[in-house]
Formats: structure tokens, C-alpha cells, sequence
């Protein structure tokens, strides 16, 4: 007996089935694994960019009269009540009024909301410098009237807790008449809020300022470091310091930057500020808007709220 087998040479075994690496999850020969990129900090986000710089041409509009706005207080009243007060310079005379809750209407004039409480009241002045202004004794506001809220801050439909309108007669200065290109009226009112100081005392923020000549309605808004670079301002030393712009020190400054409205820039260091650093080089606030001034003594015509 023996093994029962094949005569003659044998056949191969057949090949193992060839197994495809993407399919069954193994790598083929030829894939090389390359190492992981390693973490790091992530990518500062990109610097917001200004919108362009909008020119705008400046004119010298004198309101006739001079608030200094340092002085703006209110001072008690022998019942309580609280006066407004303030000291002001006037190339003529005029006269003020005081409001309290007032509101101006689509006609630009101004009323009180609270007439049944609390009536407007005007004082006439006289030409002059270093006079002061003192609500009549009885015309005064109880603030304990009100809550805090009604007083602190604007109401719904643009009502302001207190605004006084300064009225200038033009005809009656005649310098004043021919500097002005014989403007017929101007009236300069303040918009201003109560900003509480401590448990009992209250003292007055202006807001808004709105300037009306020859029934135009003008929105001021003040910039700071343009007195200084106005060259046509006659009282400004030509070698006054303050003028050059606060990077490059050689250029004249006449770009203002927006909203903290300092100007402090010459146009082409403000092109470079937008694109380093987007902050005001004051107050490192951010950068909104850049705003350039060209200085002109001549008149601009009248288009609306400027």
C-alpha cells in the first residue's frame, strides 16, 4: 500500500488574489504618509477697511454769538427749583429762550411738550462780551418731578429734557451784517440732556447744535485741532504750533477722523494710518471715515442740513 498520487511534475499554486489598498483601507506600496501640519496661532482677522474719503470744502460761519460751554450750569432757585445759567460773548443784541422737554418740529421750530408744566421763557441781551445768563427767579424746573430717565436721556420722537435758542438781530450790527454777506437772521440753539453728578445734583450736557441763517438749517458738529490749522482765522499766529500733521510733523493738517473728530492728519499720512493701524493716532479709537477740509474763505451755497 501507499500514497495514491499524479504521475509526472505538478502544477503552481495559483497567486493570492491581489488586494487593492483604496478599497479595503490598506495604503498601497507606493502611498507615503507625510506628517501632520502642525498647530499654531490662528490667523489675525483683516483690518476693516474705511470707507473713502469723502472732501468736504470749509466755510467760516460766525453765529454772532459766543456760549461758553465750560460755564453751562444750574444753579437753585430760592423754592427748589433748578435755573439755567451760562456765560456768552454777543457781536449784537438778541434774546434767549429756554425750553424744557422741547422738540423741534418738521418746520424746524422749536415748542415744549410740557407747555402745562413748564412755559418757554425769554431774556433780551445787549451787545457784549463777558455777560451772563440766569433764568428768571419762579421759571425754573423741579426735577424731582420727573424720573431720571425723562431727564437723562433723549425722548421718543426727539424730545430733549432742556434746549435754549439764542436769537441775534443781524440788521441792528451793520459790521456784523457785511461780514456775513447781509444775512437777514440767525438763530443758534442747543439740545442738551441732565447728567446726574451725585444722589442730589444734576448738571447739563450739551448733545446737539443746530445754526439757522437765513432760514437754512445747519447741524454743527465741532472738530477738534481745526482752530489752530484755519488759516484764515486772523487771531492765529502764522508760527503758531499745532498746525502740522501729528505723524509726518511737515504737512499741514486738514483730515479729520471720524467719529471722535480729531484733526490730526495730513491726506497722506491718513492713507497710511487706514492701512497699519485703522485707529485715530489721538485717541486710538477706531477708524470710521476719513474726512478732508479744504479751507476756503469763500462763501458755500446754502444745500440743506450740513
Amino acid at each position: 500500500m501507499g500514497n495514491i498520487g499524479s504521475r509526472g511534475a505538478s502544477n503552481p499554486p495559483p497567486p493570492p488574489p491581489h488586494l487593492d489598498g483604496r478599497g479595503h483601507g490598506v495604503p498601497p506600496p507606493y502611498y507615503h504618509r507625510y506628517p501632520a501640519w502642525p498647530p499654531g496661532p490662528a490667523a489675525p482677522p483683516p483690518v476693516p477697511f474705511p470707507a473713502q474719503v469723502e472732501r468736504q470744502r470749509a466755510v467760516s460761519v460766525h453765529a454772532g454769538v459766543n456760549i461758553k460751554g465750560d460755564t453751562l450750569r444750574l444753579e437753585r432757585d430760592d423754592d427748589g427749583r433748578r435755573l439755567l445759567a451760562f456765560s456768552f460773548d454777543a457781536d449784537a443784541p438778541g434774546s434767549i429762550t429756554v425750553y424744557f422737554f422741547a422738540q423741534e418740529d418738521d418746520d424746524s421750530v422749536l415748542k415744549a411738550t410740557k407747555e402745562n408744566l413748564l412755559q418757554p421763557v425769554t431774556v433780551n441781551f445787549k451787545e457784549g462780551k463777558g455777560q451772563e445768563f440766569k433764568q428768571p427767579s419762579g421759571t425754573g424746573i423741579d426735577l424731582s418731578m420727573f424720573e431720571e430717565s425723562e431727564l437723562t436721556k433723549v425722548g421718543e420722537d426727539g424730545v430733549f429734557p432742556v434746549a435754549f435758542k439764542v436769537e441775534v438781530d443781524v440788521s441792528s450790527n451793520q459790521d456784523l451784517e457785511r461780514e456775513q454777506d447781509a444775512e437777514d437772521s440767525k438763530s443758534l440753539a442747543k439740545f442738551a440732556v441732565f447728567v446726574k453728578k451725585d444722589n442730589t445734583e444734576y448738571g447739563i450736557q450739551v448733545v446737539q447744535q443746530i445754526l439757522w441763517v437765513n432760514g437754512t438749517r445747519y447741524v454743527l458738529q465741532e472738530i477738534y485741532g481745526i482752530g489752530n490749522r484755519n488759516t484764515a482765522d486772523k487771531n492765529v499766529d502764522e508760527d503758531d504750533s499745532g498746525k502740522e500733521c501729528v505723524v509726518c510733523l511737515t504737512e499741514p493738517r486738514d483730515t479729520t477722523v471720524l467719529p471722535c473728530r480729531h484733526m490730526c492728519l495730513c491726506m497722506e499720512c491718513a492713507q497710511l494710518v487706514r492701512f497699519q493701524t485703522n485707529k485715530c493716532p489721538i485717541c486710538r479709537q477706531p477708524i470710521e471715515r476719513l474726512l478732508e477740509i479744504e479751507f476756503d474763505s469763500k462763501p458755500m451755497p446754502h444745500q440743506g442740513d450740513q
